[in-house]
């Protein structure tokens, strides 16, 4: 079987990961047990055997997609009839209202949806300006002070009225909160299904870790 190498990059990103994981599933790994783990296959086996929950063999997407109509429709945000997961979300969510629209499906479901984001050209604008504030601090420490709290208040504003939803329909959406809330989803608390674990979890990583799914099937530590 094909292998690849994580650099020590990738590493350092998979074990940033590890507290919200641990967080996410509620346990903990030991040290000794990590040291052992030689490939990313290796590592998401241990996460899903170290989840002590009751496993049942339903599916958490589906369970999702239920879930989010469920608060749509009670929010009366969408009619039930037409939430299908080709729906977009810019339909689904208006410009004009987007945030509030979003703040009340939040509340109602119980987690965060993680969907609203900042126009890429503020991302271009802020980051020099961050960079050079920093660098002034060097110089002029009143100017780079100021400099620093510009930045951090427009990054502030800008995460706060955020409007940009970069995914595309309702089916991503669902995808994307079973990832990032797996037991939150289930309809039966405390369940997990093991069988479709290993696929959540190497998708909530690519995510995160900022690593390609192909190399995580196939990744190596050693």
């Amino acid at each position: 079987m094909r292998t690849l190498k994580f650099d020590k990059y990738e590493i350092e990103n998979l074990e940033d990961c590890i507290p919200e994981i641990e967080k996410m599933y509620q346990f903990q790994f030991t040290n000794e047990e990590l040291k052992n783990v030689k490939s990313f296959d290796e590592f998401s086996e241990l996460i899903i055997s170290k989840i002590d929950f009751e496993n049942i063999e339903s599916c958490t997407t589906q369970q999702a997609f239920y879930k989010l109509r469920k608060s749509v429709v009670e929010e009366n945000v969408f009619k039930k009839e037409n939430f299908k997961p080709e729906t977009k979300l810019n339909d689904l969510f208006p410009r004009e209202n987007r945030i509030k629209v979003v703040r009340k499906i939040e509340n109602n479901i119980g987690f965060k949806l993680n969907i609203l984001n900042p126009p890429v050209f503020i991302f271009y604008i802020l980051f020099p300006i961050s960079i050079i504030s920093f660098v002034t601090l060097f110089i002029d420490l009143k100017i780079g002070i100021l400099g620093c709290l510009f930045s951090i208040f427009s990054i502030y504003l800008s995460n706060r009225f955020a409007k940009e939803i970069r995914i595309k329909n309702v089916k991503q959406l669902v995808e994307k909160i079973t990832n990032e809330n797996y037991l939150k989803v289930r309809k039966k608390q405390n369940t997990v299904n093991k069988s479709e674990l290993k696929k959540v979890l190497i998708e909530w990583f690519a995510d995160n870790a900022c690593i390609e799914k192909e190399k995580l099937e196939i990744g190596t530590f050693i």
